[in-house]
């Protein structure tokens, strides 16, 4: 007795599901692949229990099972759990810079801020301030942009990659900032060591958070190339 060979979706198929999950409002690739795959096995095993089960009435079988929510529920999960993921990522490689070797780098960045003070004269410490926060933006803008470079060869829209990139400037924060401080500086004589000190522990905190949005980039660049190689085709 023979046994009857089990159903395979064809590549046919398998484009129309990409299509179908297209139309049904998921526009990144790496959501499409795993919706894909799944839609392509509980296909398989439909029409292997029911012969006599065509392809589409399969598939409206199969996406009835998500609910009246459609992909859209498998969507935001996705969504919340990488950014949660990404999230826990920035924050263990901003500490980094607090463990040897990198501890190094944090101490002579903030050390060569305070010296500025023992530098630049009393009267014009106020702008010192603003100039440091004013240079903290340009330094942002400028790792910003080149962190996003990598992500231009992209041809098909991630969500791997979308969801890491930065949604929050420092630089915004560093203006507001400079704008209060310097109200603030207006109304005294002159800035002393604690005042000043906060200030430069600020902006490398911010310098800092900046180099770990780079480095998370690098990372997420790297991923997205090894599992979804055909995005950068």
């Amino acid at each position: 007795m023979h046994k009857m060979a089990s159903y395979e979706l064809t590549d046919e198929q398998i484009n129309e599901l990409f299509s179908f999950c297209k139309k049904h409002y998921v526009h990144h690739y790496d959501v499409q692949v795993e919706l894909v795959d799944h839609l392509a096995n509980a296909i398989e095993e439909k029409i292997n229990a029911n012969p006599n089960l065509s392809f589409e009435k399969a598939l409206d079988e199969v996406y009835k099972t998500f609910g009246y929510k459609g992909f859209a529920g498998i969507v935001e999960a996705k969504t919340i759990a990488i950014e949660k993921q990404y999230r826990k990522l920035r924050y263990k490689l901003f500490f980094t810079y607090f463990t040897w070797p990198k501890a190094m780098f944090t101490l002579f960045i903030f050390a060569c801020l305070l010296s500025l003070k023992s530098i630049v004269p009393i009267d014009y410490q106020n702008i010192l301030v603003s100039t440091l926060f004013l240079s903290f933006l340009l330094f942002e803008l400028f790792f910003v942009w080149k962190a996003s470079r990598p992500f231009k060869k992209q041809h098909q829209k991630l969500l791997l990659t979308e969801v890491g990139k930065q949604k929050f400037f420092f630089s915004f924060l560093g203006i507001q900032i400079m704008i209060h401080s310097n109200r603030f500086f207006e109304k005294i004589e002159q800035i002393n060591w604690y005042q000043y000190s906060l200030c430069c522990l600020l902006i490398v905190v911010m310098i800092l958070f900046s180099l770990a949005y780079v480095e998370l980039c690098k990372q997420l660049h790297a991923k997205a190339i090894k599992e979804y190689p055909i995005a950068f085709a």
